[in-house]
């Protein structure tokens, strides 16, 4: 059996303590972490029991993999305190896991004899327990010198994860994709939250009403794709329904609506009959609402 790398973590918030905990459980030593913070420090050392530190530079001495789970603002700032610190050997393997960012960024660590890369999830971490439920079986994706890929890979692999190398060049858009999937996601429901609240005690009524939708339609999407799983008006050709919603919703969020719906157009393709596409097409053009600015209709 080969022996697994030990690693070592920079950074133990909710990532970087999902990731050391997760690690352990999958065989690996988790010789250091470290925090910004002497609290934190005695804190996650206490619970569990890895060895803590303040210190970068002397806890990357102790691992071969070396994973930085900083901020993104942070990430050159840490870099260069390693580098400067000059204590970083050939053969260890570094990497970071910042989602716009490829492995590159770390090349100043090459000049040891470093390997780099990175390995960022696809996933999201409101948490730390939440962050340690949701890490395994998410998708990684990865880059960098090959062995750094390897070991990124093979990390990964052990956490459950599946591998998606994306090339270095692509990585904003990959970040974006993430960030649409994600972020957009959750603005998308509270927007849902909000007009439904217009008849409920509070938003979190209004939430609670929508979530077994959509559980699901996420339900839908996994077992037979994004276009089989779309139900809903614009893919029905129901252009009346599409004007009504239009003249109805506050003007605030006619824009949303519109750029979804011409999203929609498309996944629906040619199950619509090309006269309600063109009519719907028309409803959802950015000038055909001009008429509802200044009615001061608006969601509380």
């Amino acid at each position: 059996m080969v022996q697994k790398p030990t690693i070592v973590i920079l950074g133990v918030g909710r990532l970087g303590s999902a990731l050391a905990c997760l690690a352990s459980g999958a065989g690996y030593t988790v010789a250091a972490v470290t925090a910004e913070h002497t609290e934190t420090v005695a804190a996650f050392s206490k619970m569990t029991g890895f060895p803590a530190y303040i210190d970068n530079i002397k806890a990357a001495t102790l691992g071969d993999v070396i994973i930085l789970t900083v901020p993104d603002r942070m990430l050159p700032v840490v870099l260069a305190e390693l580098v400067q610190g000059n204590q970083l050997r050939r053969g260890q393997i570094m990497l970071h896991t910042s989602g716009v960012m490829a492995g590159e960024i770390l090349a100043p660590a090459r000049e040891f004899g470093v390997a780099v890369g990175s390995m960022h999830p696809l996933q999201s971490f409101a948490d730390i327990e939440t962050a340690r439920q949701n890490l395994s079986g998410s998708a990684f994706a990865i880059d960098g010198d090959q062995e750094a890929v390897a070991a990124a890979s093979h990390l990964a692999a052990d956490l459950g994860g599946r591998i998606l190398q994306v090339p270095p060049q692509e990585r904003i858009v990959y970040h974006a994709a993430a960030c649409i999937a994600s972020n957009y996601v959750v603005a998308l429901l509270h927007i849902a939250e909000r007009l439904l609240s217009r008849w409920t005690t509070d938003e979190q009524e209004a939430l609670q009403a929508l979530l077994p939708l959509v559980t699901g339609t996420l339900r839908n999407i996994a077992e037979q794709g994004t276009a089989a799983a779309l139900t809903g008006p614009i893919v029905r050709g129901d252009a009346t329904t599409v004007s009504q919603h239009l003249k109805a919703l506050p003007v605030e969020f006619l824009s949303v609506y519109q750029s979804l719906g011409q999203a929609t157009l498309q996944l629906a393709g040619d199950r619509i009959h090309q006269t309600q596409r063109e009519i719907i097409t028309n409803l959802l053009a950015m000038d055909g609402i001009q008429q509802k600015e200044g009615d001061g209709s608006h969601v509380k």
